[in-house]
């Protein structure tokens, strides 16, 4: 197996267009945890309050 070459430069227009995937990639994980992350916590708080409760 090759050793990476650590002297290796990528093209500007590549670094560019890999930071902007970075970005939407983020950008959904962000949105995607703001309607299912306090979705979630709402849902197991109802259920907790729902579940019977031995006394």
């Amino acid at each position: 197996m090759e050793d990476f070459d650590e002297d290796a430069t990528a093209p500007e227009h590549l670094k560019g267009m890999l930071t902007a995937e970075i970005d939407v990639i983020r950008d959904a994980m962000q949105i995607v945890q703001m309607f299912l992350g306090e979705t979630m916590v709402a849902g197991v708080k109802l259920l907790q309050e729902l579940e019977p409760k031995d006394n």
